[in-house]
């Protein structure tokens, strides 16, 4: 059971620079503070991830996921409300730049991933920092659902980790919502639940395209 000592010393840890592991809706993530440049450049190193490749903004606290969609266009944040806290990256503007640490050379745009938190992390809701996040495998190798899933070599790179148990173990839908005001989306990775994502979208006008 992940409790608030936990998730106290996860803060800290993070604020700190530190690299942690952390499990989500979906698989395990690799994750440092985003206001931490020296806590993203080893997320970056220990991934072996390229500095011009785009992570996900992770967001726990719901006062997070707002902030994160302060001021954008209305039939944007009605699609991510539609889509989030759930299974899903959504592609939104970052018109300000917060998010540019994340952001690789995708200026201007933020992966948005805020998992639904409950059972055994539902503590998770309480970490009131965003994070640049990535899934916690080697480039192109397997999401892992649990902590055992995690290549050694990351996993001892770590400075703390989060041990939630078995999760669902496929990665979110990545989603393009940027032409939301023109009411359609993309739909780049199908996720968990594509259909699922259709319908949500469906509610709020926006119809769903899929790629390819």
């Amino acid at each position: 059971m992940i409790g608030p000592r936990e998730v106290a010393t996860l803060r800290s840890s993070l604020l700190a620079g530190g690299v942690a592991l952390v499990p989500t809706d979906t698989v395990y993530g690799l994750a440092a503070a985003l206001d931490s440049r020296d806590g993203v450049e080893r997320l970056y190193a220990v991934k072996g991830r390229p500095r011009s490749q785009a992570c996900q903004v992770l967001v726990y606290a719901p006062q997070c996921l707002d902030a994160a969609l302060e001021g954008l266009p209305g039939p944007i944040v009605a699609a991510a409300a539609a889509l989030l806290p759930g299974p899903a990256t959504c592609l939104v503007p970052d018109p300000g730049g917060r998010y540019a640490a994340a952001g690789g050379g995708r200026a201007g745009t933020v992966g948005l991933r805020a998992p639904l938190v409950r059972g055994r992390f539902a503590a998770l809701a309480d970490l009131d920092i965003p994070l640049v996040a990535t899934s916690a495998n080697d480039p192109g190798g397997p999401d892992p659902r649990e902590l055992d899933d995690v290549p050694p070599a990351l996993r001892s790179a770590v400075d703390v980790e989060l041990d939630a148990g078995r999760l669902p173990g496929t990665a979110s839908a990545v989603v393009d919502l940027r032409r939301a005001a023109s009411g359609e989306a993309l739909l780049i990775r199908p996720g968990p639940d594509p259909d699922g994502m259709e319908r949500g979208l469906a509610e709020v006008g926006i119809v769903l395209r899929r790629a390819g």
